[in-house]
């Protein structure tokens, strides 16, 4: 008996050893230390959860890392009191875990890094708060078990803040606190935002070279001072640089492409209409699962005409930065920017040059007209007709909150305007959107006729599914215009809007044969922008293209069959190509090669390139496509920021 009061007087006594211990840190200055220790873990956890997720954290993201927690976190050394130290803190603690929890939640979705321009967007919360319950997982906990340890401990009074003051050796913990903070920040610092600026396209290696912390920084700062940051702040200056751009680019297209001439105005006088077909990816083209096509109809139509199996997004987020690339023929600044800040700019659109060609044009689209602002946005178009879900009588289906793609076609042909011109027709389709689960589908079973097997319940599984579904309802879009004879004198362009899978998903990675351990990291990513695109036009056989060109490629090639004089496109024609196409965050794709805008790689095997073992002809041509994508973008960024269009088109 005697032994086992003992025992408990030891554990008593350890119990009260370890109380006192985590009182004397979180009452005195060691407790910035624990917060630093706290913040810098939860860092790196979020480096392996997104953007390192295949690769090593380097030794200099993590020194970088290390000197902005120390900024951070130094001004709780300068607060007297523990109880006002423990929650300041905390606070900070909270706020940085917040970040980094929103941050892997949009990585998760977009691919991407949140950028303080998606707090403009919060209009589009409805899109994110949907996708939210997919992009959950157990581990991300992790960024707040902290608070839920210490809530428990100090609820049920297992410890207590004690509000003392130590003033013992405050002046030298604060003169060595100066002493790092001036070398951190004259030193360091500045390398870290400047390099974050030198990746301004890349917010893979804004954050990979400058911490997520230096990018966040530069990010706000770029957004409030954004029209100091352009490359051309003229309109002359800047077409000095397009001209440039357009001879390198007409360089190539006679040497690569000279019968391209062939294909001018041979739809002139044509309607023309265009299917942007929601989250639709090429890796899905002429693809089984446990024996049915996943996309029939899409198979078909592409079989029979022009499939360009080399398409890719011009960007990697939102639907509305595809609509912008292809409408306008430049780049997006991502987030959806373009419709929500820069609507009101002057553009040299498709809608403005086919109504110059006496086109009657239209668009369609089965959500809301607030929804990325698209109301705004197309107001400032020379649109005559334009479409949203309160202008469909039927809206019985609903996918959530969008209008049925079914529904969408079926009624768009009866809403056409009755004219003697022909038409021009943008129609966006939205029911294959994240999260994938086609809640409002009536008759499913009918409608998805594929069997995805284990992968049911899965995100690839849904994604599959949805695609199916898209599929199915642009097979009746299809019938449409053949059942009201347009289909042998009309154009039809479709294409994907952006990914729909994200990439290293274990069960795309199994779906694509690729090897989980040793994986072509650069075809995946190739992958990821590469989306589905077919174009008909009457009278021209199939045929398949399969040089790289992106979505600013799309106005020129519809403009060049309509016979329309094209003034201003940072895309050329598909039939005329292109030495190169980039995705507005630096990366670019040519024959063969991929740029992850750092390095380049072989597409074949996924291996970097070894530049000392190149030839010099394929030096120069990849260093070229470098500069030339720098100048494209830097174009398309000082259109965008300082409306340098504007009176000159």
């Amino acid at each position: 008996m005697a032994k086992t009061e003992e025992t408990h007087l030891q554990i008593i006594k350890k119990e009260n050893s370890v109380k006192q211990v985590l009182e004397f840190i979180l009452s005195t200055r060691w407790f910035v230390a624990l917060i630093g220790m706290l913040i810098l873990l939860k860092t790196v956890f979020f480096y392996g959860n997104t953007v390192f997720k295949n690769d090593t954290i380097w030794l200099w993201s993590m020194r970088q890392t290390c000197f902005f927690i120390v900024i951070l976190v130094f001004p709780l050394l300068l607060l007297k009191k523990s109880v006002r130290r423990f929650e300041v803190g905390m606070i900070i603690d909270f706020f940085v875990s917040l970040l980094l929890f929103a941050d892997e939640l949009y990585y998760t979705y977009a691919s991407n890094i949140l950028s303080v321009m998606q707090m403009g967007n919060m209009q589009y919360k409805d899109e994110i708060l949907n996708a939210i319950p997919s992009l959950l997982h157990p581990e991300q906990i992790l960024y707040f078990m902290d608070f839920v340890i210490l809530a428990i401990l100090l609820i049920s009074k297992a410890i207590h803040i004690k509000n003392r003051n130590e003033f013992k050796y405050l002046p030298v913990v604060l003169n060595l606190a100066c002493i790092a903070f001036f070398c951190t920040y004259y030193h360091f610092i500045p390398e870290s935002l400047e390099l974050v600026n030198g990746f301004i396209y890349s917010k893979y290696n804004s954050v990979r070279y400058g911490t997520i912390y230096g990018y966040h920084y530069m990010d706000i700062k770029n957004a409030i001072t954004n029209n100091k940051n352009v490359p051309y702040n003229s309109y002359e200056e800047m077409m000095e640089a397009y001209e440039d751009l357009k001879n390198e680019q007409k360089l190539y297209a006679d040497e690569k492409n000279q019968n391209s001439v062939q294909y001018t105005g041979i739809a002139e006088g044509m309607n023309v209409f265009v299917v942007q077909l929601e989250s639709v990816q090429q890796f899905v083209i002429n693809r089984q699962i446990n024996g049915k096509e996943i996309t029939p109809n899409l198979n078909q139509f592409l079989a029979e005409n022009i499939h360009i199996t080399n398409m890719h997004s011009s960007s990697y987020t939102t639907t509305a930065d595809s609509e912008h690339s292809f409408i306008t023929s430049i780049y997006p600044s991502e987030n959806g920017e373009a419709f929500s800040k820069y609507y009101s700019n002057t553009y040299n659109d498709i809608f403005k040059n086919y109504k110059k060609a006496s086109y009657t044009n239209v668009y369609a689209h089965g959500n809301y007209d607030t929804f990325w602002n698209r109301k705004n946005v197309f107001s400032k178009y020379d649109v005559d007709k334009v479409y949203f879900i309160n202008d469909f009588e039927d809206t019985s289906e609903l996918i959530r909150t969008y209008l049925s793609d079914e529904l969408l076609y079926k009624q768009i042909f009866d809403m056409l305007p009755e004219t003697d011109e022909p038409i021009f027709a943008d129609i966006v389709a939205a029911s294959s959107h994240k999260p994938f689960d086609l809640e409002g589908i009536q008759n499913k079973e009918q409608k998805i006729t594929i069997d995805v097997g284990k992968y049911r319940g899965t995100a690839l599984g849904d994604y599959l599914e949805s695609v199916h579904y898209a599929d199915y309802a642009l097979g009746i879009f299809l019938e449409e215009l053949k059942i009201r004879d347009l289909y042998d004198n009309s154009v039809v362009f479709v294409y994907g809007d952006h990914y729909g899978m994200t990439m290293y998903d274990e069960d795309l990675m199994e779906f694509l044969g690729e090897n989980k351990e040793n994986y072509n990291v650069a075809r995946m990513q190739f992958e990821f922008s590469n989306v589905a695109c077919g174009m008909r036009i009457p009278g021209v056989q199939a045929m398949a293209i399969d040089a790289p060109v992106s979505k600013v490629d799309i106005k020129p090639t519809l403009m060049q069959i309509a016979n329309i004089e094209d003034t201003f496109s940072l895309g050329n024609s598909i039939f005329e190509g292109k030495p190169y196409v980039c995705v507005n965050n630096g990366k670019i794709v040519k024959e063969g090669y991929y740029y992850d805008a750092e390095n380049w790689y072989d597409l074949a095997t996924g291996e970097m390139l070894d530049w000392e073992m190149l030839e010099e002809s394929v030096k120069n041509d990849l260093d070229k496509a470098v500069e030339y994508t720098d100048k494209e973008l830097g174009i398309s960024m000082s259109i965008l920021i300082d409306n340098l269009l504007r009176g000159n088109v």
